[in-house]
């Protein structure tokens, strides 16, 4: 009976193999929200979970405007969103999906006078956070925000035309203004209602 002992067994996946696994497991499970898988100099991202994760956060800060966001760790690593604007050139797309997203999200839940109201000519988004960004990134990022503010449809790519001759570090600067501008100007709103 010593055939019994000799069991044919299966090879063990070595760590790296089992860690590559789940890696690639988590890209495709589309309610995980890795968006990338690096190996070595090259990165495979998924951009429609990069906007997932961005519509996600935003809405964390509506749900609770004192919740710590970081954008590295809550909405996309910086390799994903430098390969996300100078590789794929989707900084545009970026810009306007955080426009749009603010805008949809306010708009759910705040005055229409409130939320449709610009930014002010005097508001500097560098007095309410610790952002090092060139009046000119701040300008632009405010014209985009203002633009879909006063809108009645969102933006689309061709509506941001101001990214096109910036380069990759300007238009991600942009992005992260306006992240901040969706946060500071909910804040404002949520002081002036009461709504929590």
């Amino acid at each position: 009976m010593s055939w019994f002992d000799r069991r044919r067994r299966k090879p063990r996946k070595s760590d790296p193999d089992r860690q590559a696994e789940q890696t690639a497991g988590e890209l495709l499970d589309r309610y995980h929200p890795r968006a990338s898988i690096s190996d070595g100099g090259q990165i495979l991202i998924e951009p429609g979970k990069v906007l997932a994760n961005i519509a996600f956060a935003m809405e964390r800060v509506d749900t609770d405007i004192h919740t710590p966001i970081s954008i590295e760790e809550d909405v996309a690593p910086f390799d994903e969103l430098v390969t996300m604007v100078q590789t794929l050139r989707l900084g545009p797309t970026l810009a306007m999906h955080v426009a749009n997203t603010a805008m949809r999200i306010m708009s759910a839940r705040y005055p229409a006078e409130l939320v449709r109201r610009p930014l002010p000519a005097q508001y500097d988004l560098r007095k309410l956070a610790p952002l090092t960004i060139t009046d000119q990134q701040h300008e632009i990022a405010k014209t985009i925000f203002n633009r879909r503010t006063t809108s009645t449809a969102d933006l689309a790519e061709n509506d941001v035309p101001e990214l096109e001759s910036l380069d990759f570090t300007d238009q991600m600067q942009i992005f992260v203004a306006l992240f901040y501008m969706f946060g500071s100007k909910l804040g404002a709103m949520k002081y002036r209602t009461g709504i929590e």
